[in-house]
């Protein structure tokens, strides 16, 4: 459905930080606006955005899809192929329908796992207190 409400986690994601997330407490650090593209062209962008996320160390993205009202044919299409193929990519640790401010229904946070160089200098930072 265009306004309905999309959400996912991988097991091991707090009930609280998940929470946060569908709050939208965690301000998106990127965002990948999706209108007008076609569903393979959104395909390649979306892997490809979520792999420069995790390299760049993003925790917390948007994607802007939109709820595709106006497709009468097909509407919703780009949320529903969004539901389908973050839970594939390794990187996402969860996801859920934007508030209001950050594009409601047309828009998904998506949160991301540390990135290799984040977790070291985390490691680093705690042994040193």
């Amino acid at each position: 459905e265009p306004d309905g409400i999309i959400e996912w986690r991988r097991d091991g994601v707090q009930d609280g930080v998940f929470r946060q997330l569908k709050r939208g407490n965690y301000e998106p650090q990127a965002s990948l606006n999706m209108h007008q593209m076609r569903v393979k062209e959104a395909r390649v962008e979306v892997a490809r955005f979520i792999q420069d996320c995790y390299r760049y160390g993003v925790r917390t993205a948007v994607l802007i899809h939109g709820k595709g009202k106006r497709s009468a044919e097909r509407p919703a299409l780009l949320k529903s192929l969004c539901n389908q193929w973050l839970p594939e990519l390794e990187p996402v640790l969860a996801f859920h329908t934007a508030q209001r401010q950050h594009g409601g229904a047309g828009a998904t946070y998506v949160m991301l796992r540390k990135d290799p160089l984040s977790k070291l200098e985390n490691r680093e930072q705690n042994r040193k207190r």
